[in-house]
């Protein structure tokens, strides 16, 4: 008789997640007939903590409230801060975040959208490039900054413990024709 598996034999780990800010700033490109049009660029992505998901067993992730908060109002320049993301990574993301992490540039990317009122606002904090552009693909704006040590840390122990890639394999060549004799001109043998 098989006896369930005991579950306290395995190591059940959270995937591990962050609180995040995003800093974006708005300067306005000029063209050559006189109009005006608002550049948005990612300046800055600020790790404010790492979430305990340990404490939390209902297994329900925890709604984020998303603040924004104008830190700079020039004329040439708009800086806001918006707080309240959560960075999160999943199992199912590993080979994306194992290519983000081998990659030349360590990046972070944020998804914005226009909001009902026309205003450019970010919905979204990943490090999975598949996921940022599928949306990408989807007409949004993906913005990309470096990725903070802290983060970089947590998400190549991460990868390490739950992603191995997989090796290449060559195909083998299929032989088109046959050892006997071919009625195609192109496949017979040369007689000698």
């Amino acid at each position: 008789m098989n006896e369930p598996l005991n579950e306290t034999l395995i190591e059940r780990r959270n995937a591990p997640a962050f609180y995040v800010s995003v800093v974006l700033e708005q300067r306005h490109r000029t063209y050559s007939s006189g109009l005006k049009v608002p550049v948005w660029t990612l300046l800055e992505v600020l790790v404010r903590n790492e979430i305990d998901q340990r404490s939390d067993n209902s297994g329900s992730t925890p709604k984020s409230v998303i603040e924004k908060t104008v830190v700079q109002n020039a004329e040439e320049s708009l800086r806001v801060v918006w707080t309240g993301f959560r960075l999160e990574f999943y199992r199912d993301g590993g080979e994306s975040y194992w290519h983000t992490l081998v990659g030349e540039q360590q990046e972070l990317f944020v998804v914005c959208q226009d909001d009902e009122e026309g205003q450019f606002t970010p919905i979204l904090v990943t490090a999975d490039y598949d996921e940022a552009m599928a949306y990408q693909e989807a007409d949004d704006t993906v913005l990309s900054a470096p990725m903070p040590e802290k983060i970089y840390l947590v998400l190549e122990r991460f990868v390490l413990e739950n992603y191995a890639p997989q090796q290449k394999k060559r195909r083998k060549r299929k032989k088109w024709h046959g050892e006997e004799e071919s009625d195609e001109a192109f496949a017979r043998k040369p007689k000698a």
